[in-house]
C-alpha cells in the first residue's frame, strides 16, 4: 500500500533548524539545586545530589564462589590428593580456623573460606568416603574464590553526584548498608491542552468534538522521569483564560508543557498569552512532524508549547523536552542509538527540514530492514502505537527509494 501524506508543510525560512534550537533550550534551562534526604526503597531512578563512598568492601570477606572443599595447594601432592574433611563453613555460620596437612574443610557457595585456603575443588570433581575427600584434577590457585574487595573496594567512590538511581544501584546500596541517600527534589511538571473541541474521555462526543488524548500520551512520556506531574486539564480557547492558568501554574511549577494553539491560527492563543505573561525564545522548527514549537519562560518557569496533533507531540517532547528535563535534572543527556537499516518501499519527502517518520524496524539474515508503519499523518496516532522506531530522514534528503539506506532510532533508546 502506498502510504500518501496528506499534510503539507512548505518550507519555512525562518524556522530554527533542530540543532540550534536544541542548544538555545540547553543554554536557557538551569539545574535544580533543592536536595532532600530519603530512604534507599524511595530513591529508585531519583538524581544523587552528592558522591557516594563505599565504608566497607563487597564481599567483605573471602568466600566460595560454589559448594565445594577448600584446600591449601602447598598441602597438596600432584594428582594424588587425598584429604580428610576437618569441618564445615556454611554461609552465614563461618569455620574460624586454618588448613593442616592433610585437611579440607567443606564450603558452602558465599561461605567464609579458612585463611589459608587458595582454591576451591568444586564437589563434581571429588569422591567422599568416611570423610576422605579423594580427586585428581590438576589445582590452580585462587580458583573459584571470591575475594574482599573484589566487586566494591572500601573508601572508593562508588556513584558520582548527578547519577540516577536504577534498581541495581539501588541494590548496591542496601549491599553496601547505605539507607537514605541525599537526592535531588523532583522538579514538578504541569501540562494541559487547549482547544474548544476537546473534551474529557468520561463524556459522549458530539459533531466537531474529539477526546483529549495529548495529555495521557504526556503523562505516559513524563512517568518514566523522576518528577512530580500535574495534570491541569483542557483549557478553552481562550486568551484570558490561557493567561490565569499560566500565572496560576508558573507559580508551583519548574516546567509548563502545553499541546495545541501555538501554530498561527485565529483560535491559536498560547504564543499571544505567552507574550504578555512571559518571553519566547522561539516557536517554529524545521522539523516534521511538530514544526510549531514554542519555548520560553513564565517568570521562573519554563514552558513548552507543543503541537496539538499526537504524533507531533510525541515527536517534540523526545527531541526537546526531554533533554530540556535532562538538563533540569542534571542528567547527561543520553545519545540515541542509530541503526542503518535498508528501506522497503518508498518514502515521499520534500527537501528544507528534518522528518522523523515512524517505522517498524527489524533483522533478517543479520541485515536490519525498516519500513513506514503505516499512514505518516500527524494526527495518524495508530501508526505511532505499532512503530518500533522513528526513521531520520536528513534536512537536505528527497525522496527515498526502496532498498536505500536509512537512519532509524530505536524507540527502545529513545523512548525510556
Amino acid at each position: 500500500m502506498k502510504h500518501i501524506d496528506n499534510c503539507i508543510n512548505e518550507f519555512d525560512s525562518s524556522a530554527l533548524d533542530e540543532v540550534t534550537a536544541l542548544n538555545k533550550i540547553i543554554k536557557t534551562i538551569k539545574s535544580i539545586k533543592e536536595k532532600e534526604d530519603i530512604p534507599i526503597k524511595d530513591a529508585y531512578n531519583r538524581v544523587l545530589a552528592e558522591n557516594i563512598k563505599a565504608k566497607i568492601s563487597i564481599p567483605n570477606f573471602n568466600n566460595s564462589a560454589m559448594d565445594g572443599y577448600a584446600v591449601n595447594i602447598k598441602n597438596l601432592i600432584k594428582n594424588n590428593y587425598v584429604l580428610k574433611e576437618r569441618s564445615v563453613s556454611l554461609a552465614g555460620k563461618p569455620f574460624y580456623g586454618i588448613l593442616k596437612n592433610g585437611e579440607t574443610v567443606r564450603v558452602m557457595t558465599g561461605a567464609v573460606i579458612p585463611d589459608n585456603a587458595d582454591a576451591i575443588v568444586m564437589k563434581e570433581m571429588v569422591n567422599v568416603k568416611n570423610k576422605k575427600i579423594t580427586f585428581n584434577k590438576n589445582i590452580k590457585k585462587n580458583q573459584n574464590i571470591r575475594f574482599v574487595g573484589e566487586d566494591i573496594k572500601k573508601n572508593k567512590i562508588v556513584f558520582h553526584k548527578n547519577s540516577q538511581l536504577t534498581y541495581s544501584k539501588v541494590a548496591i546500596l542496601a549491599s553496601l548498608g547505605i539507607k537514605k541517600v541525599k537526592v535531588l527534589k523532583k522538579p514538578i511538571i504541569s501540562f494541559f491542552s487547549t482547544g474548544d473541541e476537546l473534551i474529557s474521555i468520561d463524556k459522549k462526543l458530539k459533531k466537531g468534538q474529539i477526546y483529549d488524548s495529548n495529555r495521557y500520551l504526556l503523562r505516559g512520556l513524563l512517568e518514566k522521569f523522576p518528577v512530580i506531574i500535574k495534570d491541569a486539564g483542557v483549557v478553552a480557547d481562550n486568551e484570558k483564560k490561557i493567561i490565569n492558568k499560566f500565572r496560576k501554574l508558573s507559580k508551583e511549577s519548574n516546567l509548563i508543557i502545553t499541546t495545541g494553539g501555538v501554530s498561527v491560527g485565529d483560535a491559536d492563543y498560547i504564543r499571544d498569552a505567552l507574550l504578555k505573561i512571559g518571553s519566547i525564545n522561539f516557536w517554529k522548527i524545521s522539523i516534521k512532524p511538530g514544526r510549531p514549537l514554542a519555548f520560553g519562560t513564565i517568570g521562573s518557569s519554563y514552558f513548552f508549547g507543543l503541537p496539538g496533533n499526537p504524533v507531533s507531540t510525541s515527536v517534540t517532547f523526545d527531541l526537546f523536552v526531554r533533554p530540556a528535563i535532562y538538563k533540569i535534572l542534571s542528567l547527561e543527556k543520553r545519545k540515541d542509538i542509530t541503526i542503518k537499516a535498508t528501506l522497503v518501499g518508498a518514502l515521499r519527502k520534500k527537501r528544507g527540514r528534518v522528518e522523523y517518520k515512524r517505522g517498524i524496524l527489524f533483522k533478517k539474515e543479520d541485515k536490519y530492514y525498516v519500513k513506514a508503519s503505516g499512514l505518516q499523518g500527524s494526527n495518524i496516532l495508530s501508526s505511532l502505537a505499532i512503530a518500533n522506531c522513528y526513521i531520520k530522514l536528513g534536512m537536505d534528503i528527497e525522496n527515498i527509494k526502496e532498498s536505500e539506506i536509512v537512519t532509524t532510532i530505536p524507540f527502545e533508546v529513545s523512548h525510556e
